[in-house]
C-alpha cells in the first residue's frame, strides 16, 4: 500500500485506506459467523423446549458493533476538532489527511464502551457472545492491515527483506511477519465456528485469540525496530505479553451446551414424560381389587420369621 492514494482530486494516506478495508473485512467475517448462529436459531423445532439463555440474542449485533467501530473511528479522525475547531471552516480537506492522536482514539474506545453497555442492556445480548464477535472482527482486521501496510525491522541479508528503492539496505518485513502469524488464527475461528454451535458465547474465541494473538505479536516482535523501555520490553512486547496473560487466565464460561444437545435433552426429557403418563394410565386402569390384595403367606399370621 502506497504512502498517498490519489483518487481524482483527494488525496489519502494508504494507512487510513488499509484501516479502513481491514475493518470492513473483519466486519464481513463477524457477520459470516451471525448469519451461521442465526441459522442455526432457525433449525430449532418449534415443540423444543430449549431454555432462554441457550437462545443467545444475536440478531443486530453487527449493527451495533459497526455503530462502535464508527465510534471510535470518527472520534480519531475528529478528534482535532476539540482543540481547533476553526479547521472546519478554514481548511476542512485538512480533516481528511490529519489523524487524531492516541488521546482521541482512548476517548473514542470509552465512548463506544458507553454505547455498547447501554445497548447490551437495551437489548438483552450477552457480553460473552458480544466478546467472541468482537475478536473474530479484531484478529481479522489486525491481519489484513498488517498485511497492506509495511513495517520495515531489523536490517538483515536474507533474500525475503525489504528496503526503500535505491538503497542497498534490508530489513525484515515485520508486517508480513505478524500476518503470516495471524493467518492460521483466522482459518481456526472460521471453520471452527461453522462446524460447532457450542463456540459463540463460551468465552473460548475470546481465550484462545488472545493467547494466540499475543504470542504471534511477541514473535513477530523480536525483529522489529523499536527500542525497550525500563522493564527491558518494548511497548508492543508489553501489550502481547498482557495479552497472553489474560488469554491464560481467562475462564471458560460454564454454558457451553449448544442448541442442538439442548434439542436433544428437551425431546428426551418429552420421551420420559410421555412414558411416564402411560405408566401412570395403566395403573389407574388396573382393578381396584388388586390394589387391596394381601398376599397371606408372605403378609398373614403365619409368615415366614426373618
Amino acid at each position: 500500500m502506497p504512502e498517498v492514494v490519489s483518487i481524482g482530486p483527494l488525496q489519502l494516506q494508504g494507512q487510513l485506506i488499509a484501516l479502513l478495508l481491514a475493518c470492513v473485512f473483519g466486519f464481513w467475517l463477524m457477520r459470516r459467523v451471525l448469519r451461521q448462529w442465526n441459522q442455526a436459531e432457525l433449525e430449532v423445532p418449534e415443540g423444543a423446549e430449549v431454555p432462554n439463555d441457550a437462545r443467545v440474542a444475536v440478531k443486530g449485533l453487527d449493527d451495533l458493533i459497526l455503530n462502535g467501530v464508527l465510534i471510535v473511528f470518527f472520534t480519531w479522525r475528529l478528534g482535532g476538532l476539540l482543540t481547533q475547531p476553526s479547521l472546519l471552516w478554514e481548511s476542512p480537506m485538512k480533516l481528511l489527511l490529519t489523524a487524531g492522536s492516541k488521546m482521541e482514539i482512548v476517548v473514542g474506545i470509552v465512548l463506544a464502551y458507553i454505547y455498547l453497555s447501554y445497548q447490551v442492556r437495551k437489548h438483552g445480548i450477552a457480553w460473552r457472545v458480544l466478546l467472541d464477535m468482537l475478536a473474530i472482527g479484531a484478529a481479522s482486521a489486525v491481519f489484513l492491515y498488517a498485511a497492506l501496510t509495511p513495517v520495515f525491522g531489523l536490517p538483515t541479508l536474507l533474500p525475503w527483506g525489504i528496503g526503500v528503492e535505491g538503497t542497498v539496505s534490508r530489513f525484515h518485513p515485520h508486517h508480513a511477519y505478524l500476518a503470516i502469524l495471524l493467518l492460521p488464527l483466522l482459518v481456526w475461528q472460521q471453520l471452527w465456528t461453522a462446524r460447532s454451535t457450542t463456540v459463540l458465547g463460551s468465552g473460548k474465541l475470546l481465550k484462545d485469540t488472545l493467547f494466540y494473538g499475543g504470542a504471534a505479536g511477541m514473535v513477530a516482535s523480536y525483529f522489529a525496530l523499536s527500542e525497550p523501555t525500563a522493564v527491558y520490553l518494548t511497548l508492543e512486547q508489553l501489550m502481547n505479553l498482557l495479552m497472553l496473560i489474560i488469554g491464560m487466565n481467562l475462564p471458560i464460561l460454564s454454558h457451553t451446551t449448544g442448541r442442538r444437545e439442548l434439542i436433544d435433552m428437551s425431546q428426551n426429557d418429552s420421551k420420559t414424560q410421555i412414558q411416564q403418563e402411560q405408566q401412570n394410565q395403566e395403573r389407574a386402569k388396573s382393578p381396584a381389587s388388586k390394589e387391596g390384595y394381601v398376599d397371606k403367606k408372605l403378609d398373614g399370621p403365619n409368615r415366614p420369621s426373618t
